[in-house]
């Protein structure tokens, strides 16, 4: 029994000077970085206050975060029910259920190809190359389609003007600039993709 209390009282210990330790990094670390910022404004106010304006920046989100603490959670959340929330596909029955720029996808052989949902049975997207309107059913090309609920941080109206400002854009690319950037780009402002 003595050598278990041996072992917590080690720990006890042990945990006692770690906590003293990451007090005095920390307080080394606070002046260090005073420092660093009175040399750099002294030789570059420019970037002395850029400096000092991102560490503000960082303070603010650091007392927010502190001020609205996650809560602690005893288990894991499944991270597969999380992506599948995020991306919820919306079974259509009828094409008359489409709302004003909804996030279409084609299921076709090998891929997926992505479109914006203009409205009059229209889709604006990315083919050959080029941004385009086309109807509804050569969009399908006899393909099943379904709506996702991507992220939209733009109204209807803003989603739909921002496709049109790329009408005719002949910039696409695989990687970089495909059909589910510029439906993503459209209704966010992001270019976040699973297909790659």
């Amino acid at each position: 029994m003595e050598f278990f209390k041996n072992i917590k009282w080690f720990f006890e210990e042990m945990h006692e000077a770690n906590k003293e330790f990451v007090s005095g990094v920390r307080q080394d670390m606070k002046k260090f970085r005073t420092d660093m910022k009175d040399i750099v404004k002294e030789h570059n106010p420019t970037v002395g206050k850029a400096v000092e304006g991102a560490d503000r920046l960082a303070q603010t989100i650091g007392n927010l975060i502190k001020s609205n603490p996650i809560p602690e959670s005893t288990t894991v959340p499944d991270t597969k029910l999380i992506f599948r929330d995020i991306k919820e596909y919306k079974e259509l029955k009828r094409d008359s259920e489409l709302e004003l720029a909804d996030h279409l996808i084609a299921k076709r052989k090998g891929y997926t190809h992505h479109g914006l949902y203009i409205g009059n049975n229209q889709v604006i997207h990315y083919s050959e190359g080029e941004v385009r309107i086309d109807s509804l059913e050569d969009f399908k090309k006899d393909c099943e389609i379904r709506v996702i609920d991507s992220v939209a941080t733009y109204s209807k109206e803003e989603i739909i003007s921002r496709a049109f400002s790329r009408l005719g854009e002949k910039r696409y690319n695989l990687v970089f600039n495909n059909c589910e950037h510029f439906v993503n780009w459209c209704r966010s402002g992001g270019k976040m993709t699973d297909s790659i």
